[in-house]
């Protein structure tokens, strides 16, 4: 649209007229009192004819500012009719503006919808503050924008009319603003959103052990306790609920009514695990949410990612998958154990099929490797060598935790090439090769990622809690949050898939190593079957002295420890902070333990320890279960146990990663 100018330019310079007028009348207004002052006779008639010349050029002046607005009223000065006939009718708000976002006319529609009058010369910003025209102004294609007037919706679209003058300071330019009322879509679509399913799959994680536990006479009115707290759950939510098996329930929800469930915030996981009818074992759900699903198709698959999520994390949880987000509710207890072994024997059976079908058999942990993930190793490369595979450890020996033991193996005739780099890997490996992967289930946290992408055959065993990233491509996943090691879940796998092969001293000790270290001695997660997996491998021949040389600090390493613990602070008053500004040889056993033994402090509940290491800050976290470490450090992108978990930030002081986990810890806390 091109604006003709030459009608418009004598409207245009009303304030300059105003401005001139004042100018003349201050001169003529000053002469006239000179003269008076000097009692010249000709002064009332300067003085009246000033007068008169005043009050014609203020009326003329109006009357041109009326002619003005007039034009700009019809946009008579910059179109012809047709054009002009085709904004009067537009059946939407429309409104022009001028360069400056002043409005120079608009028409009746956009009047009623900013509900008021006399808009000429407003500011576009004082009705509706989301416009800015420097957004329609500063690019040569259509803009447009999404905004609310009142109940209504509307898409914006501008475009700038210029002037035929030749000017380029872009002064007589204007915007034509279309508001398009999008309304009835908004309202249809947020009625879809509002209407769409949710899908619920609730588990009682520990039902067996429960009723073991609970006298039989009181077995009916405590199933029945539960199911009343879950339908009344499902009720606060308008849903609908069915048991599909003894101790898994489905239940659906709009997405308007779980709102009311999110308000709640699951208190049901509270009420069901008060529930008391002399049950020695607390009882435990866990819920998976499936949300934004396409159709009901996708929706499930959400619910069963979730609950698969809930229930690798350790249960008493509620998971919710939303498109491709998690979003993690309660787990305030630690796992409970189960006391069955028939999954470790069928994990057993199938793992012994695989690697007898399989070529070069290749066993990684994480990196930065340590006496679990070392010890894990070591004994499934012993189930390996029985079964007369070629086996390898991916470990980088420099980086590891358990260099000690990893040296001591390595000085052996049968484990003399067992240990490889990652570059050896790669170059060793081929299409029948099969990858086992343990200690860690996060893809990005291997020794050796690249292997993952090759690998058609990946075998993992973990006892981590679950994260959002997980090794998908296994074809065998033996994941149990309850465990309180992987040597424990390695220890009872090989006594089923070895044929009448025993695991000399050092091999046991390895193993029990691993143990020993991830409860801490046995005080942590140490259930039933951890006490089992240990005098296994005591009967193995295992020297409980030997193993504790594995753990041995030198004096650098347990200065640093007294040093972190010296300059311990209090957070919230049950969680204490400390800090290691120096590197120091074996410093993440270092930090560890320093955690550890912060526990010790009457009334902290909870520690993290942050180092300093190259460039990248580690935190270790501890706690006495009252406090999730594993919720916490998740949110800087680690992991672990309710009880035990580690992160590490790259690129980042120890301040910048002190204020990052105190802002965690709120957040989790505060919930």
């Amino acid at each position: 649209m091109k604006i003709d100018n030459s009608s418009a330019n004598g409207f245009f310079n009303t304030k300059r007229r105003y401005l001139k007028l004042t100018v003349y009348a201050v001169a003529l207004l000053t002469l006239g009192l000179v003269l008076l002052a000097k009692k010249r006779p000709e002064a009332v008639w300067e003085l009246a004819i000033t007068a008169a010349v005043m009050v014609y050029e203020f009326y003329h002046i109006k009357k041109s500012q009326k002619e003005f607005v007039g034009y700009i009223e019809n946009l008579d000065f910059c179109l012809n009719d047709n054009s002009r006939g085709t904004l009067f009718n537009y059946p939407a708000p429309l409104v022009v503006t001028n360069i400056s976002g002043e409005i120079t006319w608009y028409n009746e529609n956009f009047r009623k919808a900013v509900d008021k009058s006399d808009l000429f010369g407003t500011q576009i910003r004082e009705l509706v503050p989301e416009i800015q025209i420097s957004k329609f102004t500063n690019t040569e294609e259509n803009t447009h924008i999404k905004l609310e007037i009142g109940e209504n919706h509307y898409e914006v679209w501008g475009n700038v009319a210029h002037a035929n003058s030749g000017r380029t300071n872009g002064r007589s330019d204007l915007v034509v603003l279309y508001f398009i009322d999008k309304t009835e879509e908004v309202h249809a679509i947020r009625f879809r959103e509002d209407e769409r399913m949710i899908e619920c799959i609730v588990i009682i994680d520990n039902y067996d052990e429960v009723l073991k536990e609970t006298a039989d006479s009181n077995h009916g009115a405590l199933l029945g306790e539960i199911e009343q707290k879950i339908n009344a759950w499902v009720t606060l939510g308008n849903g609908i609920l069915r048991k599909y098996e003894r101790d898994k329930f489905i239940a659906f929800f709009s997405n308007k009514d779980f709102e009311k469930i999110m308000d709640n915030k699951f208190a049901v996981l509270d009420e069901v695990r008060a529930i008391n009818f002399e049950n020695k074992i607390p009882v435990t759900l866990s819920i998976g949410v499936g949300k934004s699903g396409a159709d009901v198709a996708e929706s499930d698959k959400f619910a069963r990612l979730a609950i698969d999520m809930a229930l690798g994390r350790g249960g008493d949880q509620v998971v919710i998958r939303d498109g491709d987000n998690f979003t993690f509710f309660g787990a305030k207890t630690r796992e409970v154990e189960k006391r069955t072994k028939v999954k470790a024997r069928v994990v057993a059976h199938a793992l012994r099929e695989l690697v007898d079908h399989s070529g070069k058999v290749f066993i990684m942990g994480h990196a930065s490797s340590d006496m679990d993930s070392i010890g894990a190793s070591i004994g499934l490369f012993k189930a390996v060598k029985s079964r007369g595979k070629d086996a390898y450890i991916i470990a980088n020996s420099q980086n590891s935790n358990a260099k000690l033991l990893i040296d001591e193996f390595s000085q052996m005739d049968e484990y003399e090439d067992a240990f490889i780099t990652s570059e050896q890997a790669l170059n060793l490996f081929n299409a029948e090769s099969l990858v086992i992967v343990v200690d860690v289930h996060r893809p990005g946290m291997v020794e050796c990622p690249e292997l993952l992408q090759h690998a058609k055959e990946v075998v993992l065993i973990d006892h981590h809690r679950r994260s959002e990233d997980f090794i998908e491509n296994a074809v065998l996943v033996y994941h149990e949050p309850y465990a309180s090691s992987t040597c424990e879940m390695i220890t009872e796998i090989l006594q089923y898939i070895q044929d009448g092969q025993r695991l000399t001293k050092q091999e046991a000790e390895a193993l029990y190593a691993g143990i020993f270290m991830d409860t801490k001695g046995f005080t942590f997660k140490a259930g039933v079957r951890t006490f089992e997996a240990a005098s296994y491998l005591r009967r193995m021949g295992v020297d409980t002295v030997s193993v504790r040389r594995l753990f041995k600090t030198d004096l650098q390493n347990y200065i640093a420890r007294a040093d972190i613990i010296k300059s311990a602070t209090v957070y919230r008053e049950n969680i204490a902070f400390s800090y290691l500004y120096e590197e120091c040889p074996n410093m993440a056993v270092t930090v560890a333990q320093a955690a550890d033994e912060l526990l010790d402090i009457s009334g902290i509940e909870a520690s993290f320890v942050l180092a300093k290491s190259g460039n990248r800050v580690v935190i270790s976290g501890r706690s006495l279960e009252s406090v999730n470490v594993q919720v916490i450090l998740e949110k800087l992108g680690g992991g672990g146990h309710i009880t035990i978990a580690g992160a590490q930030l790259d690129d980042v002081s120890v301040e910048e990663a002190d204020e990052m986990l105190k802002n965690a810890v709120d957040e989790v806390l505060n919930q």
